[in-house]
Parts: structure tokens; sequence; C-alpha cells
């Protein structure tokens, strides 16, 4: 397919996409969440060899960021505006692909309605951003057309990496035989496995980790059960923020880009994972480019960013190339992507920005 026929068509598959959506909308708001979400499923895999072709053609670059590992992005929130400061070319991996593989493994009840609440929210979205974003952010099921090639191997990959937490324990049977309470797992627990697991954003690292474990329960009553074993519920909040980080990792090596991430948590799983494929230069690439965008999405006032129209500051961006200012005046203090973890960046970040903001308020 030829490139301009190509782009043609993934343009064609956002308007597309964007009337399936309005459609839905109503069922969503009458709680049929599942049949909408097979609906969107079958939608994204009619046209998977057109979006995996334009993936591997277009996309690769280290200037290419796919927003991912969210619920949604919040359009009216302006999040937008942080995500569009970094690169060139920016995809939203579509959070509503992913919520069938959610829904399937829940039982009907509490979680299922809330489940359902956070994708009518994620539908409004999506269509608020294929609205008024143009050509700008595509919305791509990223994770899923990786999910649908090797689901198999990233879970045991998964679970490798959730059994090296421990000393003792060899797999996920065996963790389940042996442990049952957090004592049980204190005892099998690698001595730093306080620096290697966070809980959420709000997890406070200087609390004994079983405190820590204790305020996560209380704080995530929709994703662990009370009547369930410690063991049952630690495997909860940790092993889905392990596969996401992989699935995140895998997906952006398969495709050569950069995964903007805003949730602490999954940057700190991201971050701890690719520690240990340093031996594939992208993953060492995109470490670095995403640890700078996420200190940028940290610092930036979004109330500044939207003083002007969204078409002006697309425009003015697209002049100015915050990005690649960005990583010039990194690379003029000795920063790159071998040695930012010894740097602090904060005050370049700042200069930068405040740099922009004066673009942006016609001060330049």
């Amino acid at each position: 397919m030829k490139s301009n026929l190509l782009l043609n068509k993934i343009h064609l598959i956002q308007t597309e996409y964007m009337e399936l959506l309005a459609a839905l909308l109503p069922k969503l708001k009458n709680c049929h969440s599942p049949e909408a979400l097979d609906e969107i499923n079958l939608f994204w895999m009619r046209h998977i060899e057109e979006i995996q072709l334009y993936l591997r053609a277009w996309f690769p670059s280290e200037n290419s960021y796919v927003f991912t590992a969210a619920t949604f992005m919040d359009f009216e929130d302006n999040e937008h505006l942080p995500f569009l400061l970094m690169g060139d070319k920016h995809i939203l991996d579509d959070p509503l692909s992913k919520y069938s593989e959610i829904r399937s493994k829940m039982p009907d009840g509490k979680d299922a309605e809330f489940l359902y609440e956070q994708i009518r929210v994620t539908v409004e979205d999506n269509l608020k951003l294929l609205e008024n974003v143009h050509e700008e952010i595509l919305i791509l099921p990223l994770r899923l057309l990786n999910q649908s090639n090797d689901h198999n191997s990233l879970y045991k990959v998964g679970e490798q990496a959730f059994v090296s937490l421990f000393n003792g324990i060899n797999s996920l049977s065996d963790y389940f035989t042996k442990c049952d309470s957090i004592a049980d797992i204190m005892r099998f627990a690698r001595d730093d496995i306080g620096r290697l697991v966070m809980f959420s954003e709000d997890d406070d690292a200087t609390l004994p980790f079983e405190e820590r474990f204790r305020v996560a329960l209380a704080g995530t009553q929709y994703m662990v059960d009370p009547a369930q074993s410690d063991s049952h519920n630690f495997f909860m909040l940790v092993f889905g923020c392990i596969q996401q980080a992989i699935d995140v990792i895998v997906s952006c090596v398969e495709y050569g880009c950069i995964p903007y991430i805003r949730y602490p948590v999954s940057l700190h799983y991201i971050s701890l994972l690719s520690e240990n494929m340093l031996d594939l230069e992208h993953i060492v690439t995109l470490r670095f480019r995403m640890s700078v965008a996420f200190i940028v999405y940290q610092l930036c006032d979004k109330d500044r960013l939207a003083v002007v129209p969204l078409e002006e500051f697309i425009k003015k961006n697209q002049t100015h190339s915050f990005s690649e200012k960005l990583f010039c005046a990194l690379a003029e203090q000795g920063v790159n992507k071998n040695n930012f973890l010894g740097h602090t960046i904060t005050q370049m970040v700042i200069n930068e920005l405040e740099a922009f903001y004066k673009i942006l308020y016609g001060e330049n």
C-alpha cells in the first residue's frame, strides 16, 4: 500500500471509529457494556492489517510517543497538551481495547459496575479527542495488537518477574502453596522488596512494608477481595502492574516508539523491568525519553498551555519544537540516555517550559 493511501486509510479508520463510538454511547448509558466492547474489538480486528502496517512503516521513531497505561486521557482537563509537547507523532493506546479482556475475567456485581462507568467515561473522552484533536493524536489499539500475538509468553515473563520478588519460591503455584498471610509473604520476600514493589502513587516507602500493604488494601477495594487471603490480594495488587509494564515494553519495542506515562506506579514498574533489557538499544532510548516526558508532565502548567486555542498551540509548538529544544538543552549539559539517572534535570525542564509559555503568550 502506497504511503499516502495508507495514511488516508488510517485517518478514515479514525473517522469510522468516531462514528462507531457515537453510536455505541447510548448502549453504554443503558448498561450494555459487554456488547459495546465486543463491537469495538471487532472493529479493531477488521482493520488490524492496515494498523499494523502503519505502526511498523510510519510510526517507529524516538520522537513517536504513545499515551499508554491509562484509563483515559481526559481532554477536558487538557491532558492532551503536555502529551503533544513531546515528539512529533502521537498515539493514544486505546484503553477500550483492553477493557474487554478485563471484563471477561470479572464477575458481575459492584466491580463490574465500576468498570462499566469507567468504560462510559473513556468512550466520551475518546470522542472528544476524535472530534477536537483532528489528526494530531491517533487512537489505535497498540497493546491489543501485541496481546493478540503472544499473550501466553507475556504471562510467563510476568510470572517470572513476580516470583523473582521472593527467595525460595519457584513458581506461582509454589507462592500460593507457601504463602497465605502477609507474614508468610515477608518470610520469603527479598530484602529489597520495599524498593521493588510500589502499591500506589501515594505509597509511603518509609513505612513498614506490612503497613504499606494494609494501606493499599484499604485504598484499592475495587481490585481486592477482603474474603481472600493476603497472598491472593498481594498478587492482585502487584501482578497486574507487572503484566501491564511488560505489555507496554514489548509493544513499544515492537513498534519502535516511546511510552508516555503519567502514572507513577506504571513508570516505576516499566523502569524496574526494563533495567534487565539494556542490551536492547531501543530500551536505553525508551527509558531516557519516557523519564524526561514524565518530568515534563509533572512540571508543566496545563492552564498556561491552554491559554491559546488548540490549533494555535499546535502551530506554535510545531514552529518552536519544544521537545527538540529540550533534548538539545539536556545534551548541552551532558545529559543523555546513558547517564540521565545521575542528573537532576528539573530546572532545565522548567527553563524550557517557561520559554515555551512566552512563545504562547506572544512575548518572543
